[in-house]
């Protein structure tokens, strides 16, 4: 009986299954990566072809070894086994090499909206010192709503939106007759639109304090 997540894999499991026998190890996980990729679980396939699910995992990480270390298992050169471990050193190498991109791209969004703090600051007419305790305050009110999971319930703006475009919709209300630069209302305003155009909690803080950093040195 087909199961949900073998769903336009069908033929290929059914390919697998008659002619596991006359395939080499290599073949087998490159067939097995491929059916894995496109949906289905390792569970679910080792239920259909009657092998035990950590062969098929063996074999996964076996498809997932370089080029060339998979041209060697082919040629017996190196075991299935080897090749396996291979395998998982390529995926714990991609792996981190991925983290180390998605690290830069934190980095680089953080520092972008560092400047735009500072330069939102300024354009507000908002001198240092203050400066500091509104981002001080948007710290604590970024920490505090992530914490108890309330954060700034306004619309996100459409993907692409100039920063520009972002920020000043989401300008708090506040009274008309205001004649004192309130903290917290800026600190509100800073938190919310801040929240928008970094996409987690590390990059957010870190923005905030490279610019709390930026104003206590003038």
């Amino acid at each position: 009986m087909e199961t949900p997540d073998q769903t336009g894999n069908t033929a290929a499991i059914t390919d697998l299954r008659d002619r596991w026998d006359q395939l080499k190890d290599v073949d087998r996980a490159a067939a097995v990566h491929k059916i894995y990729r496109d949906g289905t679980s390792l569970r679910s396939l080792a239920k259909v072809l009657n092998r035990s699910e950590s062969l098929l995992r063996h074999l996964n990480r076996a498809a997932q070894a370089s080029l060339p270390d998979r041209i060697l298992a082919r040629n017996r050169k190196i075991s299935t086994r080897e090749l396996a471990r291979r395998g998982e050193a390529a995926i714990a190498f991609q792996a981190d090499t991925n983290r180390q991109a998605l690290e830069r791209e934190r980095k680089k969004a953080s520092e972008e909206i560092c400047t735009a703090i500072c330069e939102w600051l300024t354009k507000e007419g908002i001198p240092e010192s203050h400066g500091e305790a509104i981002i001080e305050e948007a710290r604590r009110l970024l920490a505090s709503a992530e914490a108890s999971r309330q954060l700034p319930a306004v619309a996100p703006p459409g993907e692409g939106t100039p920063l520009p475009q972002i920020i000043e919709p989401l300008r708090p209300k506040r009274a008309a007759d205001h004649t004192i630069l309130d903290v917290s209302w800026y600190a509100e305003w800073l938190v919310r639109w801040v929240y928008f155009v970094l996409p987690d909690s590390m990059s957010r803080h870190q923005a905030l304090g490279g610019a709390l950093d930026k104003q206590i040195r003038g």
